[in-house]
């Protein structure tokens, strides 16, 4: 009896959702023209074969195998280290039992590791249904009888799938789609079939669309990002680094807490943002800075007139930052790259500066939320101690604002400032596990930063 074997896909992504794939087996990647069918299979092809299997590719094609490699050396991944035996794919659907006979005998004479069929919907298409479905029963069994990794690649579109014969013969199932998301395509995978993988990972990659992309270095698919398994929080406190704040949170901030600033402009909060890390810097505690609106060079003259140089942190490893244009971002890889630096670099702090620009790119208040919510929960679940902005609309007095995002927060602080009087005050909300103190606090920004006065207004 033959032992299924788990082998890498080839695309490190697709790897970390399913754990790899199982040998033998046959996988249909299906989906309609332009979603990214042939670029996802040839990178698995390369990578294969870079890793010292025996990989063979069969396009069912009108154009020359010159052209083919013509157009896959554009891609940053290819190379032409596999066999290539292209079928002229008019010949394939007026005579679909000698193009049957050609793929036998390739497959016999290369003995692939690997195989991709490119397209499988042509084959046999001047069948009828019946004799068109013994056609795919006598390819599968011929495909069968080698111990190797077939991919099938489909033009189908998803409603076809389940009429597909090929479907009812593949082991597994993916999906390639595009869609409309406002002025931009947004491209998602479906896993819409898994034999062999753990019935509880399983039941879990299907029920979810993921987010891909196609660039001239390959194909990516971004997970979403979770909180780490089986993780312990760490019950400390950690000082945020603004004076008398402190004391107001009852020692300071949970360490693995997430805490909202929420204020109009010009009430300082990305001043707030940048003490936060500044202070951890101080203490040796790696930060990363999140922005939609300023370039790390800019952050960096901000800091400077405060008197905080940033540079050695940056030149050290210590201190990294992320920019993005809030309305190219596709939210999956935001969060990708986030979950990427933070294990590059071991990050202890966080500064998000400005949720509410992530409107820009997730129109949905719900969706928007849960990105929100996925974000905060991982970060817990790393012990990392977070800080966000959001700009709020005015209200006549501090603690009084509408705030949307306060519930996804363990602690929310208010910035309010009084044009009457040309001052600024601060209000904490809500600090979940501290009793602290609902008290309003005169501060001002200085030379040094914010600065809280000891006494009580209100």
């Amino acid at each position: 009896m033959e032992e299924i074997k788990n082998i890498s896909c080839g695309i490190e992504s697709l790897d970390e959702l399913v754990g790899g794939f199982r040998s033998p087996s046959t996988l249909l990647i299906a989906g309609t023209a332009g979603t990214g069918k042939t670029i996802m299979s040839l990178q698995m092809l390369c990578e294969a074969s870079r890793k010292g299997e025996t990989a063979l590719y069969i396009p069912i094609t009108t154009s020359r195998t010159n052209k083919l490699k013509m157009y896959h050396s554009t891609l940053d991944f290819f190379d032409d280290s596999f066999e290539v035996h292209a079928i002229n794919r008019q010949l394939s659907e007026k005579d679909p039992l000698t193009t049957l006979i050609d793929i036998g005998n390739v497959i016999e004479s290369a003995r692939p590791d690997r195989l991709v069929i490119d397209p499988i919907t042509p084959l046999g298409f001047g069948f009828v249904e019946h004799e068109r479905r013994r056609f795919f029963y006598t390819l599968d069994s011929m495909l069968q009888e080698r111990d190797m990794m077939t991919l099938l690649v489909g033009e189908l579109v998803k409603s076809e799938l389940h009429q597909s014969v090929v479907s009812h013969l593949s082991d597994g199932i993916i999906y390639l789609s595009r869609g409309e998301n406002g002025s931009r395509a947004d491209h998602h995978l479906e896993f819409i079939k898994m034999r062999g993988v753990d019935p509880g990972k399983r039941s879990e990659i299907t029920s979810f669309k993921y987010l891909y992309d196609i660039t001239s270095s390959g194909f990516v698919v971004y997970p979403p990002i979770k909180p780490e398994n089986d993780f312990r929080l760490e019950d400390l406190r950690v000082e945020a680094g603004i004076p008398g704040l402190d004391s107001m949170l009852g020692g300071g901030l949970l360490k693995y807490s997430s805490t909202l600033i929420a204020g109009r402009p010009g009430t300082g909060k990305k001043i707030f943002g940048l003490q936060f890390i500044q202070h951890g810097l101080g203490i040796g505690e790696p930060g990363l800075i999140i922005t939609f609106e300023d370039s790390p060079h800019q952050l960096i003259m901000d800091a400077k007139r405060i008197g905080w140089d940033l540079e050695p942190y940056i030149e050290s490893g210590l201190l990294q930052f992320i920019c993005s244009n809030p309305g190219n971002i596709y939210p999956a890889e935001h969060s990708n790259r986030i979950r990427n630096t933070i294990k590059e670099m071991h990050a202890q702090r966080v500064f998000f500066d400005g949720i509410n620009n992530l409107e820009m790119s997730i129109y949905d208040n719900l969706k928007l939320r849960a990105y929100i919510h996925s974000l905060t929960n991982y970060l817990k679940s790393k012990n990392i101690t977070s800080l966000f902005t959001s700009e709020i609309s005015p209200s006549d007095s501090p603690g009084e604002e509408k705030i949307d995002a306060a519930f996804l927060m363990d602690s929310v602080v208010v910035l309010h400032s009084s044009r009457a009087k040309n001052r600024r005050y601060m209000c904490i909300i809500k600090s979940r596990g501290t009793k602290h103190k609902r008290s309003v606090k005169e501060y001002a920004i200085t030379e040094e930063g914010i600065k809280l006065r000891t006494d009580t207004l209100i």
